[in-house]
C-alpha cells in the first residue's frame, strides 16, 4: 500500500488506526470519545494536514490510484451480486426472489455506469459535511477501509508487544499466546458473556477482554459444554481493544460427489468425501478422517477473501473410543488462507492445505471427555459446524438432516 499511496498517507492512516482502538476502548469503558469519523478527526489534528490533502489530490489525478479505487469498487459490487445470488437460489418465497433479482439487477447497473468521473459525482458529496473544505477529504475518508483492508486484513495476528500482551504483562498474567496460536487459555473462574462483542470477565483483572472471529452462539454452546465436561477452552481476544472498565454492557437438497454415507459412528466416516451445492458447483464441503482424526473444510468460489488471499473454513475434532463410546478429546475452528494458484491446485488435490499465511484459530478445547451423540442438538461437532459455515445445508446432508 506504501508504493500506491506514499508513506504522507500511510503513517496517516496508522495515527487513523490507533485512534480508532483507543476510541473503542473507551467506547467499552464507558468514557467520552469522539463520535466523528476517525479520519476527520484525525486530519483536523494533525499538523501535516496540508501536505495530506495535497497528497490525496495529487493522487486523484493518477490513473493508477483512479484504477486501484475502481477496483475494489467493483469488488465489492460482484461480491453482494455473489451474495444475492446465493440467497435467491435458496429462497422459496416469490417476494423475496423478486426482491433480490432487483439487487442484483441494480448492482449490475451500477458496474455498468461505474467510472472515475462518476464515482467521484456520487460517492464524493460533501453538501452534508459543511466542515469538510473539499471532496478530497471524503476521498480520504473511503479510501481509509480500503487501507486497512489491504495492509491489514480482518484476521489480526499475535504480536508481542502489541496492546494485549503489554496489558496482561504488567499484571503478571502474561500468557504465551504466541506457542498457542494467538489464543487465550480461558481459567476456570473465567465468566463468559453472550454479549456483542463477547467478551469474558477475568476476576483477577476486574474487567473484561474482548473476543474476535467467535460467534455468540458458539460461545454460549461452548461454555455450556464446559460446564458438564470440563476441558481447557482457548479463545481468540481482540489484542487491540483492551483496558480495565471494560464493562459488561454491550446483541434444497444438495448432491454428494463420493464418498461413502455417514452412519452415526465417526471412526466409520470415509477416508475422504467431498459435497457440493447443485446450484453453485464450485462451492463444497470435504470431510476427511485419519485415523481418530476428522476434518471438515468448507471452500466457497466467491467466499471470503482477505489481503488478496482466498479463505476457507476449517472444524478439526480428535476422537477416542472407550468400551464401543466415542467421546470427542480435541475440537477447534480455524480460517485457511491460500493463493490464487495453490486454490486452483486445490480443486484436483483436495487434501491440499493453504499455506499463504498461518492458519487463524478462534478457538480450541484441549484435554476434553465429550460424548458423541447421535442427535444432532446434543452433537457439539454438528452444532458447531452448523453456526460457522456458510453452507449449512451441506452440513446437514452429511449428517441426513
Amino acid at each position: 500500500m506504501e508504493e500506491l499511496l506514499g508513506k504522507t498517507l500511510c503513517d496517516f492512516y496508522e495515527d487513523c488506526r490507533k485512534q480508532s482502538f483507543e476510541n473503542d476502548t473507551r467506547a467499552y469503558q464507558h468514557k467520552p470519545f469522539s463520535h466523528n469519523c476517525v479520519v476527520v478527526d484525525c486530519l483536523n489534528k494533525s499538523k501535516a494536514k496540508g501536505d495530506i490533502i495535497r497528497e490525496i489530490e495529487r493522487l486523484s489525478k493518477e490513473v493508477k490510484f483512479q484504477d486501484f479505487v475502481l477496483t475494489q469498487k467493483r469488488k465489492e459490487t460482484e461480491n453482494k451480486i455473489n451474495e444475492y445470488t446465493r440467497k435467491q437460489l435458496s429462497c422459496n418465497d416469490t417476494e423475496d426472489y423478486r426482491r433480490y433479482d432487483i439487487l442484483i439487477n441494480s448492482s449490475r447497473d451500477y458496474l455498468k455506469v461505474l467510472s472515475w468521473n462518476w464515482y467521484v459525482e456520487n460517492n464524493c458529496n460533501c453538501e452534508f459535511f459543511s466542515e469538510l473544505e473539499n471532496w478530497y477529504w471524503m476521498l480520504l475518508c473511503n479510501l481509509y477501509g480500503y487501507y486497512c483492508s489491504q495492509k491489514w486484513g480482518s484476521f489480526l495476528d499475535f504480536k508481542k508487544d502489541c496492546p494485549l500482551d503489554k496489558y496482561l504483562a504488567n499484571r503478571n498474567m502474561k500468557h504465551d499466546m504466541e506457542s498457542n496460536y494467538g489464543l487465550l487459555t480461558i481459567g476456570k473462574d473465567w465468566t463468559i458473556k453472550y454479549l456483542t462483542p463477547p467478551r469474558v470477565y477475568v476476576p483477577q483483572l476486574d474487567t473484561h477482554i474482548l473476543l474476535r472471529h467467535v460467534p455468540v452462539s458458539v460461545l454460549q454452546l461452548l461454555d455450556s459444554y464446559r460446564k458438564d465436561y470440563p476441558f481447557k477452552l482457548s479463545l481468540r481476544p481482540d489484542y487491540n481493544v483492551c483496558g480495565d472498565g471494560i464493562s459488561e454492557i454491550g446483541m434444497i437438497f444438495e448432491e454428494k460427489q463420493f464418498g461413502k454415507d455417514y452412519v452415526g459412528k465417526l471412526s466409520k466416516i470415509d477416508y475422504l468425501s467431498k459435497y457440493y451445492d447443485r446450484d453453485w458447483t464450485n462451492d463444497w464441503l470435504t470431510v476427511h478422517r485419519n485415523g481418530q482424526e476428522v476434518t471438515f473444510e468448507e471452500v466457497l468460489e466467491d467466499g471470503p477473501h482477505d489481503r488478496n488471499d482466498y479463505v476457507t473454513q476449517v472444524v478439526h475434532m480428535v476422537f477416542k473410543v472407550e468400551e464401543c463410546v466415542e467421546y470427542i478429546t480435541h475440537l477447534d475452528h480455524e480460517y485457511v488462507f491460500y493463493t490464487e494458484e495453490a486454490m486452483t491446485i486445490k480443486g484436483n488435490q483436495l487434501l491440499e492445505k493453504g499455506k499463504a499465511r498461518p492458519k487463524y484459530k478462534t478457538f480450541k478445547i484441549d484435554d476434553a471427555h465429550i460424548p458423541y451423540s447421535l442427535d444432532t442438538q446434543n452433537n457439539l461437532l454438528y452444532q458447531v459446524l452448523i453456526r460457522y459455515f456458510a453452507k449449512g445445508n451441506l452440513v446437514d446432508e452429511f449428517f441426513h438432516c
